[in-house]
């Protein structure tokens, strides 16, 4: 029997490793109570698109992300393949609350600076006009400074509102393990919370002075007052989405974490 709903509450499919199928990740989220999930490339190769939509609707499960698109300095680096336009395509299909963009980083040898970030306004620009054809909303991600070279350019909350605010149907994803550093976050939590489509959470784990992994929020190496303070200020009232790899997990069954995530983040707000 299913848990009492937490409608607002969402876990992304990254989190399953190749033996935990998409039903049966559908039916720990549903039966944790939640409503919501974030579909993955790999979910939509498993099931293909039409298999997917019936499991989500059979499970009265909406998708809160759909990830990604994007990748404009560099070219797309993910194993399985679609395009930009598919994705969109994809997004309509699903009925997903928004389509996550990852920027794309600077390379090595590293792209100057900005021409990398006048790749990313131009593509995003064309993907946002194309995207508001089909009502998608995107989620522009931004990444943390370390990974500037491999994955996303945009690295501030700052930076990735300046880039949104020209486009009607453009947001923000904001993840805590990406944005834990930034000292906008809480403001742009608390006075932009217009211009969020989605906060995605973990708790980053530390080694040596580097943030090196993600971790449930139980087990991370922010502190629980950290993340009390955090989740008693928002002003966001959207989605909360638990993203976790499933390399992050060092073995441990993500069917038991999806169950343990509503009463781990209720702890974190009491």
């Amino acid at each position: 029997m299913a848990k009492t709903q937490n409608p607002n509450l969402s876990v992304n499919h990254y989190i399953c490793g190749e033996e935990v199928s998409f039903p049966d990740f559908a039916t720990a989220v549903r039966k944790a109570g939640m409503t919501s999930v974030g579909i993955t490339r790999t979910a939509i190769a498993e099931m293909g698109i039409r298999d997917l939509i019936s499991c989500l609707k059979d499970q009265g499960l909406g998708v809160s992300s759909l990830n990604s698109a994007g990748y404009f300095t560099l070219g797309d680096p993910n194993p399985i393949q679609y395009t930009n336009k598919e994705m969109v395509e994809f997004a309509a299909q699903l009925n997903a609350d928004v389509l996550c963009v990852i920027t794309g980083g600077l390379g090595e040898p590293p792209l100057q600076l900005d021409c990398a970030h006048r790749q990313v306004e131009e593509g995003f620009g064309k993907l946002a006009e194309f995207a508001a054809a089909a009502n998608i909303v995107l989620g522009l991600e931004p990444i943390y400074p370390a990974d500037i070279l491999t994955k996303g350019c945009i690295n501030s909350c700052a930076h990735g509102l300046d880039i949104v605010a020209l486009y009607g149907n453009a947001k923000l994803i904001l993840d805590l393990y990406h944005s834990w550093w930034d000292p906008d976050l809480s403001k742009v939590l608390h006075d932009r919370s217009d211009k969020v489509a989605l906060l995605q959470l973990c708790n980053p784990r530390f080694e040596n002075g580097l943030a090196v992994g993600r971790d449930t929020l139980s087990a991370g190496g922010l502190g629980r007052h950290e993340l009390h303070q955090l989740f008693t200020t928002l002003n966001y009232h959207g989605t909360l989405e638990l993203e976790l790899f499933n390399h992050d997990l060092n073995g441990r069954d993500p069917l038991s974490i999806i169950r343990q995530f509503p009463n781990e983040l209720e702890r974190c707000r009491t």
